[in-house]
């Protein structure tokens, strides 16, 4: 397996999502590994789409639960968390925008 580090720029907003993990889980589900993922600029922009389809299914799946019976505290701590993932996705798309417009991901392979 390849070790990577990174600085902490390399997580979401909330730190829930860290490239680190991301290169992991993607690390271990593919035995051989595509060519762009040897760039560095192409690595971010799939980490990118990675936060934002994360924090995207967990934010509706979260929100989906909500009632208009469920105690404050646990409706006021979801939305709460509900929040910082909306930032994380609004994040993760700067990211993606920024590389895109920057010329970086044009011909990825």
């Amino acid at each position: 397996m390849i070790q990577t580090t990174h600085s902490t720029g390399d997580r979401s907003p909330s730190g829930l999502f860290r490239m680190s993990a991301w290169e992991g889980e993607f690390e271990r589900a593919n035995a051989q590994l595509p060519r762009w993922y040897w760039n560095r600029d192409q690595r971010r922009r799939h980490y990118a789409r990675w936060v934002e389809a994360e924090a995207e299914t967990l934010a509706m799946r979260l929100s989906g639960l909500l009632r208009s019976d469920t105690p404050a505290e646990a409706a006021g701590a979801a939305h709460v968390l509900v929040e910082s993932l909306a930032r994380d996705i609004d994040w993760a798309r700067r990211l993606e925008d920024s590389e895109s417009k920057d010329g970086k991901f044009a011909h990825a392979a």
